[in-house]
């Protein structure tokens, strides 16, 4: 099954006009279908749809992009300059990202890795006091984050109820 598509519906042609949902059964999009309803079902990788059109909000759901391990990690990797600045592999890029990341062609799993360059060896003894100012130094950006994370939902339920009792009077 290819990744992201979770359902589809028998009949789909290629640049037939179909609706992309959420899981629960809102629309996202309309979009011109690049496959086949038999090579869906076959393939496991590849473009599924072009869109044509976004339906939903824009605020409808919060971003998570480039919050997952591999993107924090390759961000870090082009911090310290072990990637190129559109995250292309270098001469100090570590054999580990290489062998899973640098050639496309050539597909590997993380087990795979693991046996090739064998498992990461643990950090050097570092003092417990370094460790506890990294966390205090931490911690504050995040409570920021979480007071305006509250701010912003105080202010959309403002609206939300704004805009409810406006549809009520009229």
């Amino acid at each position: 099954m290819l990744p992201g598509v979770l359902r589809y519906e028998s009949g789909i042609e290629v640049g037939s006009q179909v609706v992309l949902i959420t899981t629960k059964g809102e629309a996202i999009a309309i979009a011109i279908a690049q496959m086949t309803t038999s090579t869906i079902a076959t393939c496991d990788h590849g473009i599924v749809v072009r869109t044509k059109r976004v339906i939903m909000d824009r605020d409808t759901y919060e971003k998570k992009w480039k919050l997952g391990p591999f993107s924090k990690k390759k961000a870090e990797f082009k911090e310290a300059g072990k990637l190129d600045k559109y995250g292309r592999v270098t001469d100090s890029t570590p054999e580990a990202w290489k062998l899973l990341f640098g050639d496309p062609d050539k597909a590997t799993t993380v087990k795979e890795v693991l046996k090739q360059v064998g498992p990461a060896k643990p950090a050097a003894a570092v003092p417990a006091v370094a460790k506890v100012e990294e966390k205090a130094e931490s911690e504050e950006p995040s409570k920021k984050r979480d007071k305006k994370d509250k701010k912003d939902k105080k202010d959309k339920k403002e609206k939300k109820s704004k805009k409810a009792e406006s549809e009520d009077d009229e």
